[in-house]
């Protein structure tokens, strides 16, 4: 396996939220950086789209070679960075909730997790409850941890941090 720098806690964020962005978001098999581009830039370059590249903000060119390599790319060097489903992190929310002792509180978070707006309910209870929040952070700070990891490792790496 593959020694490489990785940082978790920034790959974890992104397998979070990498569907709330308008681009394509990889990590480089070869340095462990995540690399954000643009979709309207990588399906000019896919396409071979000179007007439409010509035509980018200045910001978006910086990346043109970046997203030429990745297109190019048959190594593998560059993988898709997973998303987070929403159904896992609803379980994770129920599995939490029911490691919760405080019966009140547990039927609260029941109550909470019942079907449409339960995540935003599942806040609003969390934060009611300081400890109980600092323990769900920890909580998924964990599994989210061990996911980067075992994806990782599917990948023949093994990540090492600072």
């Amino acid at each position: 396996m593959k020694k490489l720098e990785v940082d978790i806690n920034e790959l974890a964020f992104t397998m979070e939220i990498s569907d709330e962005f308008d681009n394509a978001i990889f990590f480089d098999t070869e340095t462990g950086e995540i690399v954000s581009i643009p979709n309207e830039l990588l399906t000019a370059v896919e396409s071979g789209d000179e007007k439409a590249l010509e035509e980018l903000p200045d910001w978006e060119k910086d990346v043109i070679e970046t997203a030429e390599n990745i297109v190019r790319d048959e190594s593998g060097r560059y993988v898709d960075i997973p998303q987070k489903p929403s159904y896992e992190a609803y379980d994770l929310m129920v599995e939490f909730a029911r490691s919760v002792t405080n019966r009140h509180l547990r039927e609260k978070f029941e109550i909470a997790l019942d079907g449409k707006g339960a995540f935003s309910r599942f806040k609003k209870v969390i934060s009611d409850y300081p400890e109980e929040e600092k323990r769900w952070f920890a909580f998924k700070d964990k599994r989210m941890h061990e996911e980067v990891i075992e994806w990782l490792n599917d990948l023949g790496i093994e990540p090492t941090e600072d």
